[in-house]
Order: C-alpha cells, then sequence, then structure tokens
C-alpha cells in the first residue's frame, strides 16, 4: 500500500470518528440538560421560610432609662439598657455605662431567621402588636428613683411606641418579659452584685530596681 492510501484512509476514519462523537453528545446533550433544568425548578420540599408571617420591614427598640438615685441596678431591667433589631436580623445591644444617649449601639450579633420570627411570635404574644401611639418627640427622661421602659415597633410602615414606668419595684410584666429576652437574645446578663466582686490579689516584689535610674 501506497504511503499516500494509507494517509487517505486514515483521514477518513478520523472524520468518522469525530462526527460519531459529536453525534453522541447531541444525542445526550438533551438529558444533561433536562436533568439540570429540573434539579433547578424542583426546590426541596417541605421548607418554609420562617419569617413568611413578619413584616418586612420588622424593627424592634427596646430601652431601659433609670434614675439617678436607683441604686439596685445588677438585674437587666433596672439598669440602663438599649437594643436594637433591625430589618436584616442585626441585634445592636449594650448596657451599663456602655449605652451612650441618642446613638445606637454596635453591633452585639446577626440572628438567625427562626430567632427573629420567634421575636415577632413574643411580641404578639405579649399584645405589643399595634398598641402603643406614633411617637411624638424624645421619651420624658425618668426621675430620680424612676425606671422606664421603652418599646418602639415599626411595621407594615408604622411605627408605635410604649412606655412603662417604675418607681421603686421593677414589676414583672410585659416589658420586663421582652428586656430579658432579647437583651438574652444579645448576650446581655445581669450585673453581679458589688459585694460578689473581690480585689484582684497583687503581690509585692519588693523594691523597683529601675527606680534610681528613672530620676
Amino acid at each position: 500500500m501506497s504511503w499516500q492510501r494509507h494517509r487517505f484512509l486514515r483521514t477518513i476514519c478520523a472524520g468518522i470518528r469525530v462526527s460519531l462523537a459529536g453525534l453522541a453528545l447531541l444525542l445526550l446533550s438533551p438529558g444533561i440538560m433536562g436533568c439540570a433544568s429540573s434539579a433547578r425548578v424542583n426546590p426541596a420540599e417541605g421548607s418554609v421560610d420562617p419569617l413568611v408571617e413578619v413584616p418586612t420591614d420588622f424593627e424592634l427598640e427596646v430601652r431601659v432609662m433609670v434614675g439617678r438615685r436607683v441604686t439596685d441596678q445588677t438585674r437587666l431591667e433596672r439598669r440602663p439598657a438599649h437594643m436594637v433589631l433591625l430589618p436584616d436580623g442585626s441585634l445592636h445591644a449594650a448596657a451599663g455605662h456602655f449605652v451612650v444617649e441618642g446613638a445606637r449601639p454596635g453591633l452585639a450579633r446577626t440572628l438567625y431567621r427562626d430567632q427573629v420570627a420567634d421575636t415577632w411570635a413574643l411580641l404578639e404574644r405579649l399584645d405589643f402588636v399595634g398598641a402603643g401611639s406614633a411617637p411624638v418627640g424624645p421619651v420624658r427622661p425618668p426621675g430620680a428613683a424612676e425606671v422606664v421602659h421603652v418599646v418602639e415597633i415599626t411595621a407594615d410602615g408604622e411605627r408605635r411606641r410604649m412606655v412603662k414606668r417604675f418607681v421603686g419595684t421593677v414589676e414583672p410584666g410585659a416589658t420586663t418579659t421582652l428586656v430579658r429576652s432579647v437583651g438574652g437574645l444579645a448576650w446581655l446578663r445581669d450585673a453581679p452584685p458589688a459585694e460578689s466582686i473581690a480585689a484582684p490579689l497583687r503581690y509585692y516584689f519588693g523594691p523597683d530596681p529601675w527606680a534610681r535610674y528613672r530620676k
């Protein structure tokens, strides 16, 4: 067999192999595309968004304002606190001397979607949803011996405010439950009593050997 004829046969065979491979790919591609498209359009069944019942603009602000003569400030509901839950689930919080009047507290954490839904459900159980009135001006500062709980809720394009004032004992109630619940989500805790705080033990290691060089 001459080399020209051998080369001609090799070219024909290569062309046939390429054609068969292309035909096989063409026949298989609809099945592949069909599987991919069906995976996209068939999401997992049984998954329900926990925020389906929560307004998209839901926002919650909880404040505890304390008068200057309130001595017992160990419990969270009796110490200065400020908590803000934004529609994206970010929870800002501060307590004690970290509260800055007129400023939003720092970010404490971002809640899971079911935690946001649970907070909304708690507001409904406590009859906060739809209660109160539209905010008009700032809240009147607490009296010298007064503790004030302020709850503001934004939902469905409307913002409403509820204010509860206590003199002496802060009674267990809806605002106290809300303060402790949202505070727990933000990892805010009761302050330890003053008598339980032990002073650090300092050891004496003798005179400073470098003192004469500092003169």
